[in-house]
């Protein structure tokens, strides 16, 4: 038991005893000025609020009828009714050797933990980290960290091996292709070839995603990050027509120009693009499917998106969608 809840069950004990009409605490907080003492309670104020006292002659009560813990200073009624408390130095010590011997140190557990899908790190095959990637990659590990000593139940997921992105396989083809829309248009016939299912392509695909991959594990080795899932777009291609159909019979998103979209002007002026109208899916559609999957498979209560702050409009579209969508899960996009 920390300082401040030793001495909070003991004022409330106090409380509920004289005073059971007043609501429950918490009571004691940390003082505000520390040369008054470490901690202080208003609950001789809130008592005489609500009983028509006096808020010093209570706070003298409290503060000598309840003592504090072994190894405080007196007690001291300041103010209109205020108690300010000091722990002395051999209090201080008892209480860090017991945080010392507790594994937890001193961080209580959840009462109700949750299953918390964290979502981060996200490299692009055949491209090598930048220190985005890094940056998501700590602060996702960190995260997972905290939250699992929390006592929550912490699905770390690496969506690596996104098939969208292989119009920038190489900065040269990349290049090449914004001056070129010949080639531009090949890179995307390509694309919608391999999200069609061309076993050649695949094949090459699945080439790259696993180079990449043991690139990428040996970074997270030398970091010393884990994930408990490595799941990629590809993952989800069979799901993507269906999810689509499905926005559209239940009047979430509707057909523009051929392209299928959503539409919410007070997010954006422009559509949030799920199909394309010449039939190729997008980073869009694929996050709503792997969004479904983790509350459907996984049963998530929670997941978290751990993402430079680019994407805030993407993930501003995608937890809107999730919510018209009837998807029951709380979402939250960690940006830097």
């Amino acid at each position: 038991m920390s300082l401040r809840s030793e001495l909070e069950t003991r004022v409330s004990a106090w409380a509920s005893t004289h005073y059971p009409q007043v609501a429950s605490g918490p009571w004691i907080r940390p003082c505000a000025d520390p040369r008054h003492g470490h901690f202080q309670t208003h609950l001789p104020m809130v008592v005489a609020k609500q009983t028509g006292g006096n808020a010093r002659e209570i706070a003298t009560r409290l503060a000598q009828e309840c003592p504090p813990p072994q190894h405080w200073e007196t007690p001291e009624v300041a103010g209109g009714g205020f108690v300010n408390y000091r722990a002395k130095p051999e209090a201080v010590a008892a209480a860090l050797q017991t945080l010392r011997q507790d594994s937890s140190f001193g961080v209580p557990k959840e009462s109700h933990p949750e299953i918390v899908v964290v979502d981060f790190s996200s490299p692009n095959i055949a491209k090598s980290m930048h220190v985005g990637h890094i940056r998501s990659t700590l602060l996702g590990d960190t995260l997972a960290r905290m939250l699992s000593r929390l006592g929550h139940q912490v699905i770390r997921i690496d969506p690596t091996c996104a098939i969208d992105q292989l119009e920038e396989f190489y900065k040269k083809g990349h290049q090449e292709a914004e001056s070129d829309p010949v080639k531009m248009e090949h890179a995307r016939a390509e694309l919608a070839s391999l999200q069609s299912g061309d076993s050649e392509r695949k094949k090459d695909w699945e080439l790259f995603c696993q180079r990449s991959a043991d690139h990428f594990r040996e970074i997270y080795r030398q970091l010393g990050v884990s994930f408990d899932l490595e799941k990629g777009e590809s993952a989800y291609h069979n799901e993507l027509p269906g999810i689509v159909e499905e926005l559209l019979k239940s009047k979430v998103a509707e057909v523009s120009q051929g392209a299928v979209v959503i539409s919410n002007p007070t997010i954006s002026e422009e559509p949030f693009l799920i199909r394309k109208s010449d039939g190729a899916f997008l980073y869009a559609t694929t996050d709503l499917a792997a969004l479904r999957s983790r509350i459907r498979d996984l049963h998530a209560n929670r997941i978290i998106y751990v993402t430079d702050g680019r994407q805030q409009l993407h993930f501003r579209w995608l937890f809107d969608t999730a919510q018209r969508w009837n998807q029951k899960v709380a979402l939250e996009h960690v940006w830097f």
